[in-house]
């Protein structure tokens, strides 16, 4: 079948919005017609070239649609049904699965390869044929996408997916490290640097956790105020002075720390975002790092003497270390019952003829909290 997909030829390059041919769905896939898809800062890495992908490929993974056909054997989503595509896998079988850690699945070995599980494409330039790469298995910058059953969690058909579709990637994994992470506990408190899409997710579930103190640090006041919106009960403008951030945070705390800060900034500034939230926990305290930086980068810019004697903790967290076939389902109801905000944190919508556009607003930085593409 044809649709219109953006590919993307060269780093630093616009993607190019144009007609592809798509093949139908194997063995344990299932044909998806998009409805929207979040654009995301993971996706700005490769547009940048700060991390490798192979060329051409369709971006994004923080998407949402409805499936129209399934493949051989795909027995847990049918036609009509409303799913929300997980930019990591969970096949449901293996060792990591079965322990509880779906974000680890086996599966996710193949996810940088570019094609589907099978080691082949589904997309071809509608031109020439020229074989087009698949990005984290669900390249939903398209209308239309052939998506592993491992990579759809089925929601409600009543709720929008256009709001929904956020649970792929950016909600699921900044709410998850405050709730699934971090375990906050009523009155804990919590430093989180860089109040983006991710950022404001967290500030939320640190609020729905019962954290006493919500520090949020950010260059742009704009998202210190959506912060603010969301929770956070203190805000701090990095004016990339990491000592005066941090004496803010000790004035706040009575000079003790947050129990717990998280760094979701990543990329080229993570060197002085990553100081401030190993600085920002007391004695004992544990710093998530969640935000993705640049492969080429191997050092932390950490203590090893301030790591042993005040018995500080580092831990990674990826996806929001979420059970996301049971936390997404759980995250959908609270957002039907209010208890969530999604609404607020989408700052624009937009065309797939916009992705251009969109990419240049992530990049601004100050701009928007999250977009959508509609389909």
């Amino acid at each position: 079948m044809r649709m219109k997909a953006a590919v993307l030829y060269e780093p630093r390059k616009p993607l190019v919005v144009e007609e592809v041919e798509l093949d139908p769905p194997r063995a344990g896939e299932a044909l998806v017609k998009m409805v929207a898809t979040g654009v995301c800062h993971s996706d700005i890495h490769y547009y940048t070239g700060d991390q490798k992908r192979q060329l051409p490929v369709v971006l994004g993974h923080e998407g949402a649609g409805i499936v129209e056909k399934v493949g051989e054997g795909v027995t847990t989503v049918k036609p009509g049904d409303h799913v929300v595509l997980t930019f990591l896998p969970s096949c449901g079988k293996c060792h990591w699965c079965h322990t509880g850690q779906p974000n680890m699945c086996d599966l996710g070995a193949k996810l940088r390869a570019g094609f589907m599980i099978d080691g082949t494409t589904r997309m071809h330039r509608a031109k020439d044929g020229l074989d087009l790469h698949h990005f984290l298995f669900v390249s939903t910058y398209a209308q239309y996408s052939i998506v592993p059953e491992a990579s759809m969690v089925v929601v409600p058909d009543w709720l929008p997916l256009e709001r929904l579709c956020l649970f792929g990637c950016g909600f699921t994994t900044g709410f998850g490290a405050a709730t699934n992470a971090a375990h906050i506990r009523p009155g804990e408190t919590v430093t989180i640097v860089g109040c983006g899409g991710l950022g404001l997710a967290a500030v939320q579930g640190a609020k729905l956790s019962g954290a006493g103190k919500i520090i949020a640090v950010d260059v742009h006041e704009e998202k210190l105020t959506l912060a603010r919106k969301f929770g956070a009960t203190h805000t701090i403008v990095n004016r990339h002075n990491v000592d005066e951030v941090f004496k803010e945070i000790q004035e706040i705390t009575w000079g003790v720390g947050t129990d717990y800060s998280m760094e979701f900034v990543g990329f080229d500034q993570s060197d002085e975002t990553l100081d401030i939230a190993f600085r920002a926990i007391r004695k004992g305290g544990t710093m998530l790092m969640v935000g993705v930086g640049a492969l080429s980068k191997k050092t932390l810019p950490i203590s090893p003497a301030d790591l042993t004697h005040w018995r500080k903790r580092i831990h990674g967290v990826l996806f929001g270390d979420a059970q996301f076939r049971t936390d997404i389902p759980r995250y959908v109801d609270m957002y039907h019952k209010g208890q969530i905000n999604l609404d607020d944190m989408v700052t624009q919508e937009m065309r797939l003829e916009d992705i251009n556009t969109a990419f240049e607003n992530v990049l601004a930085g100050n701009k928007v909290a999250r977009q959508v593409i509609r389909f």
